[in-house]
């Protein structure tokens, strides 16, 4: 990630209007960790077909390659490069990160298929034994934990939003994969209470998921409210005199607008829907078949 504000106006101007949409696309480390996770997900279920199990759907395995294809856009694509010049562009890249690429991600399923997609040596003596050690088994049931998955992406979100660490990642590329890294964990946490990944029990019910989706748009609304009706540049961004021909503080502004309501409240309301819908799918699953007649006699068996 090159550092924006060091360029001049006139290099400004010339690399964000050379960017190309074919050649400009980056290669960020971070991305070989869904990647790597993709490979394992599908030769793993090769081999989970190959006993007879039906568990993982194609729109499981649509929406796990949804998540990888959302994860590329944001990491290695264009809008890398543009949000060394723009807000905008910056909160774009976040928000694809933790609002619809991770929950895509867990949307698949990926933990068993993955499980079963590392090499058999790999799986026996290695990941089987660490992940049956009380201290691993104590990690995961803390950090899954509501109230921790909460709080780790209210803090991702808002220490990366402070203009000393903001800047740091625009500055050097080693602090800006570990703000992307910082983000994907943070946001698998938090949506993590809200999907339940199979195999894992569900700590919520589905009222209580809705409200945590609820309760999490409250520091995100501070957040953007603070930095959308800010008077001035919070970033670096203000050394640039704009972006194609927007100024730096509107463009600033576009961009908490951007993550209020474009992203943050829209994707929220969907989840929320999204858990309420699903939820009266599987009552409606577990009611007995019903009939109705027209003449008012009893259903067979004496049903009414």
């Amino acid at each position: 990630m090159s550092l924006a504000f060091a360029h001049s106006t006139a290099d400004h101007v010339h690399q964000v209007g050379g960017i190309s949409l074919l050649t400009d696309w980056s290669a960020d480390p971070i991305f070989l960790i869904p990647l790597v996770g993709a490979l394992l997900y599908f030769r793993g279920l090769r081999r989970y077909r190959s006993l007879g199990g039906r568990r993982f759907s194609r729109w499981r395995q649509g929406s796990l390659l949804l998540g990888l294809a959302v994860t590329a856009l944001a990491l290695l694509s264009p809008i890398d490069r543009l949000a060394d010049w723009s807000f905008t562009w910056h909160m774009l890249q976040h928000e694809l990160l933790m609002a619809l690429a991770v929950p895509a991600l867990l949307l698949g399923q990926p933990f068993l298929p993955v499980v079963w997609g590392l090499p058999r040596l790999v799986r026996r003596r290695l990941f089987i034994p660490l992940a049956r050690t009380p201290l691993v088994r104590w990690v995961l049931r803390v950090a899954t934990r509501p109230v921790v998955g909460l709080a780790a992406y209210t803090v991702a979100v808002w220490a990366w939003h402070s203009p000393g660490l903001y800047d740091a990642a625009l500055a050097s590329d080693a602090v800006h994969y570990l703000e992307h890294l910082s983000f994907v964990l943070g946001a698998a946490l938090f949506w993590w209470n809200v999907i339940t990944p199979y195999p894992f029990p569900a700590r919520l019910n589905v009222f209580l998921r809705v409200l945590l989706v609820m309760v999490s748009e409250i520091p995100n609304v501070a957040l953007s409210a603070m930095i959308t009706f800010s008077d001035t540049v919070l970033y670096s961004y203000g050394r640039l005199e704009g972006f194609w021909g927007v100024g730096m503080l509107e463009e600033q502004q576009l961009g908490g607008v951007l993550m209020w309501v474009a992203v943050g409240a829209t994707v929220r309301l969907c989840a929320a829907m999204a858990i309420l819908i699903a939820y009266g799918r599987a009552e409606e699953a577990k009611e007995p078949p019903k009939r109705l007649y027209l003449t008012g006699g009893p259903a067979p068996g004496g049903a009414s």
